[in-house]
């Protein structure tokens, strides 16, 4: 289970796509992401998100379907002259 904590930024940078600024909402991150920005002085740590929040993230994920990635090795069954023709 991976651990996140609350933040707050300190200064404007991005977090993928968007942009945190001072006037920003807290925000949750993983736990050596979150340290990771304090060292570097982006922002201040507020404290451990809320464990109900990861309880519900663990129930959606049950709820989705598995997807396999898997390709299947099986060949297709065409004579050979069909694939000379073309």
């Amino acid at each position: 289970m991976t651990d996140f904590l609350e933040v707050k930024a300190k200064r404007t940078f991005a977090v993928g796509k968007e942009l945190k600024t001072k006037k920003s909402d807290p925000f949750k991150v993983e736990a050596g992401e979150a340290k990771q920005l304090e060292a570097q002085g982006l922002v201040d740590i507020v404290g451990e998100a809320q464990a109900a929040v990861e309880d519900d993230a663990t129930d959606e994920a049950a709820d989705k379907p598995v997807i396999s990635s898997a390709r299947s090795t099986k060949k297709k069954d065409k004579p050979d002259a069909v694939n000379e023709g073309s």
